[in-house]
């Protein structure tokens, strides 16, 4: 293996003079390449930001919302609340208002033609106050009538009267109102998720969602049997149809419509809030806005950090080219292979820019160094000799790590596992192959008078370097004691860290999306909603009285034994309740499921004609299917994730009882807000696992590379210091690990070994030349350790601009990125001295002597 590094170190010595003759040629080839590549990016990039995409199509999780969308339709509605300005959803002025926002907005669904279909279109239904449907019983007659629309009050006592009847319905509290009347709730059914690719036949268009003024269903009890069957509607047929993903701009653009329109001025009187997907994904987009325009500010920093360090319009140039050139290069590739990326490509950049930066400055820190005591080329030729075998072995082990990640069962994970490791490799060849080449076309100037190694400018750090080693020597197990007395703590607090990510409270206090949700859960039904789908696998199953029972004690129990997150459920079950009750005078005895199968199937019958939209939206034709659908407030993925774990549990407990009767029925808990809590979890577990793969990868590579088992440890210990820094720091704060700040472990780790490297490798040539400890620090410090802490405050100041997101999420890895970044500074010029000057590794100068003496000889 050493050998094997040693041809690669004078591979990378001769490079630069192979190439420079052929300088413009090198040039052209490059602009050449990059210009193919940014067409690529320009004309085939695609990006898929879908929930969806993110499992694969077998994926369990993705095939049980599959099932239920094909039946139901889309659960990915917007619920929207508004607070009159008189305090009073029943006011004459509210109820104006209410009635002509649903008219603005049912004009805006059909303003458009099918093939000119405009954002709103997309609402399928419209509920609020103005249309609930509510029953009532007239002798043996079921009336089905809208609660305002058919019965518009023109005085106070009409209003009350209307008010009395809402209070009545059990469904209408909290969903269309507050129990103190100052918000209302307008729920928005969607075709999000539900639009096929292909389009199929079906017996019936279904419900338009159009309101009409003044509609009345009835249907008397002598029409309700014909025979001794009951009529069953089987004009909705369910075929196996592939739906079309979700995007985030598709959201957008619906949000985009829907506050147009709340916010014309003649709804002034209410203050509108939205929940459900759409606005969250509108939410998050808009911070992908914000975060593209703090990572230009992020490349500001470092264009102005290079010209700081370095006073060198070229040293700011060619990085920059370097960086931009490599992140064509992989994009462009995968753009032109058909690849389809995520919104990870953000990160994917970010570490191709923390290590090309780290590389490019690695370079010209060198090259500087030989410049004052060595012409131009030979500085060029010298820089690579030194910097090119450690460049080469971060790139190696940061390829790895990032390798590691096609572990995951996630595709979008996957991809951008593939994609970074390709981007590390190709910041490599641009960097050993076309910087050396630029360089030579543009390069530093350098006073050749100068005794320092060093540009007058940087005077305040070289004598802080210089310090060190001295300082070190004196105290080097009190320093490894120290260290790891604070890795212990840190290790002992990411122990601790609880991965939760709470969406809501990943933004700043007083923000919209805080302010939403505190309203809708506090006062309205929640803002986050569940789905229990039933599928019995027999027809009529859903009128058998012993399956409704089921599903009204299961109702029953969550609502009892989960109530810090259930606030409303729904099913079929209630409304057989309700049919029941009003068939009887409304006598509150009556409000249950009865024990008699054939009445059951008739309650069913009566509502299922007084109201069929309503019925469809809940049981399948053939009753063989059903849902509960679960309305809950917000939490984050830590509580979800444990209270869906036992919702599950609770289902098999309630429904498995029911086999023997129904063999082939399926139970599962499903939606959108299912699938997101499936993702986070596999995010998670996939991160914590593809994070130590990499880093038994990473110490395996660091053990061949050095030639010693005890090096390589040693030289991992200021490489885990950065990462349990970050996740122990978090623990020990109560500050919950999300899945964004989760994510960042892959660029701490590549930026932290990178550097150690970098030292080791320096210090392992001077320890083989002078056999003496303190003076191979010396020199280490004092030529990698300008490169280092040059590295370290351009990427931490760098990552430090992320701390100004309005989105926690990702303020929260701009701030401890930055951090873990010095502090990876740290363990390279403080702990990994001490743990060398204390241990005194050998790293094979032995063998090295030895071979030597035998070659001499």
């Amino acid at each position: 293996m050493q050998s094997f590094l040693y041809r690669f170190n004078t591979f990378f010595e001769r490079a630069p003079l192979w190439l420079l003759p052929y300088r413009w040629f090198v040039v052209m080839f490059f602009l050449l390449l990059t210009g193919l590549f940014v067409y690529g990016t320009l004309h085939f990039f695609k990006m898929d930001m879908s929930l969806e995409s993110w499992f694969r199509d077998d994926d369990p999780a993705k095939h049980s919302l599959d099932e239920f969308r094909k039946q139901f339709g889309s659960d990915d509605g917007v619920y929207v609340v508004y607070a009159p300005e008189d305090g009073d959803v029943f006011s004459a002025k509210s109820i104006k208002t209410l009635a002509a926002f649903h008219s603005a907005l049912d004009d805006a669904r059909i303003r458009f033609t099918e093939e000119n279909p405009g954002p709103l279109t997309r609402i399928q239904r419209i509920d609020s106050l103005y249309n609930a449907r509510y029953q009532k019983a007239d002798g043996d007659t079921l009336i089905m009538k809208k609660l305002i629309a058919s019965d518009y009050p023109d005085t106070d006592s009409q209003r009350e009267h209307l008010r009395k009847i809402a209070q009545s319905q059990n469904n209408f509290e909290l969903a269309y109102f507050s129990k103190d009347f100052r918000y209302g709730g307008i729920r928005l059914k969607t075709d999000f998720g539900v639009v096929p690719l292909a389009l199929p036949l079906t017996g019936d268009e279904g419900d338009t969602g159009l309101d009409t003024e003044g509609e009345t269903d009835f249907l008397s009890a002598d029409d309700m049997l014909l025979g001794d069957e009951l009529v069953v509607d089987e004009s909705i047929s369910v075929e196996e149809i592939e739906y079309a993903d979700m995007q985030m701009a598709e959201y957008l653009d619906f949000m985009t419509a829907l506050r147009a329109v709340a916010d014309s001025p003649e709804f002034s009187e209410f203050r509108f809030y939205y929940t459900g997907n759409a606005p969250m994904m509108e939410f998050a987009l808009n911070n992908m806005k914000q975060a593209s325009v703090l990572l230009l500010f992020m490349i500001f920093i470092v264009v102005g950090l290079l010209w700081f360090l370095f006073r060198s319009l070229s040293a700011v140039v060619w990085p920059i080219v370097v960086i931009a050139g490599s992140a064509f290069w992989t994009i462009g590739a995968a753009s032109w292979m058909g690849v389809t990326l995520s919104n990870m490509v953000t990160l994917t950049f970010m570490l191709i820019l923390a290590v090309g930066i780290a590389d490019c400055v690695h370079v010209l820190s060198s090259y500087i160094f030989f410049r004052h005591r060595h012409e131009h080329r030979e500085a060029i030729q010298m820089a690579f000799r030194k910097t090119g075998l450690p460049i080469f072995l971060t790139t190696i082990t940061t390829m790895a790590g990032m390798s590691a990640l096609m572990v995951s069962d996630i595709p979008q994970i996957g991809v951008f596992g593939v994609t970074s490791a390709i981007g590390v490799g190709v910041a490599f060849i641009l960097t050993i192959l076309v910087f050396p080449v630029l360089l030579d076309v543009w390069h530093p100037k350098v006073r050749e008078d100068t005794a320092q190694p060093v540009r007058k400018h940087a005077h305040w750090l070289q004598p802080l370097l210089n310090r060190i080693p001295g300082w070190v020597t004196k105290r080097a197990k009190t320093i490894v004691i120290v260290y790891l007395g604070i890795f212990l703590m840190f290790v002992i607090g990411a122990a601790n860290v609880k991965v939760d990510s709470n969406f809501a409270e990943l933004t700043k206090e007083g923000s919209e999306i805080r302010v939403t949700y505190s309203i809708v859960d506090e006062s309205m039904m929640g803002g986050q909603n569940m789905e229990v789908l039933l599928q019995f696998g027999q027809r009529n199953a859903l009128k058998d009285p012993v399956v409704l029972q089921a599903v009204d004690d299961f109702q029953r129990f969550i609502e009892a034994e989960y109530d810090h997150y259930v606030v409303k459920t729904f099913s079929l079950a209630d409304f057989v309740k309700d049919t029941n009750k009003i068939m009887n005078g409304g006598n509150p005895t009556f409000e249950r499921i009865p024990e008699d199968e054939r009445l059951a199937a008739q309650l069913i019958y009566l509502f299922d004609n007084a109201n069929p939209v309503d019925r469809r939206n809940l049981v399948a034709d053939d009753y063989s299917k059903s849902h509960i659908s679960i309305q809950l407030r917000n939490a984050g993925s830590y509580e979800y994730t444990q209270f869906f774990d036992e919702i599950k549990g609770d289902v098999k407990r309630f429904f498995n009882p029911l086999t023997d009767r129904y063999p082939e029925a399926q139970y599962s808990v499903t939606g959108s807000l299912a699938l997101m809590m499936e993702l986070i979890d596999h995010i998670s577990w996939t991160q914590i696992k593809s994070f130590s793969f990499a880093l038994l990868i990473i110490t395996v590579l660091m053990m061949l590379t050095l030639g010693s088992v005890q090096a390589g440890l040693i030289s991992m210990v200021p490489n885990l210091l950065p990462a349990f820094f970050t996740f122990g720091l978090m623990g020990l704060l109560g500050i919950p690990l999300d899945t964004d700040t989760l994510i960042i472990a892959p660029l701490i780790i590549g930026i932290a070994v990178d550097d150690t490297i970098h030292f080791v490798a320096h210090y392992r040539d001077a320890w083989f030349a002078s056999g003496d400890v303190h003076q191979a620090l010396e020199s280490t410090i004092k030529e990698v350790g300008q490169a280092v802490t040059f590295t370290t405050l351009i990427l931490g100041v760098g990552f430090s601009m992320l701390a100004f997101s309005d989105y926690l999420g990702l303020a929260k890895t701009g701030i401890f990125g930055s951090m873990a970044i010095f502090v990876a500074l740290s363990s390279d010029l403080l702990l990994l001295p001490a743990l060398i000057k204390w241990v005194k590794p050998d790293l094979g100068r032995k063998k090295y002597l030895a071979s030597a003496a035998q070659v001499a000889i």
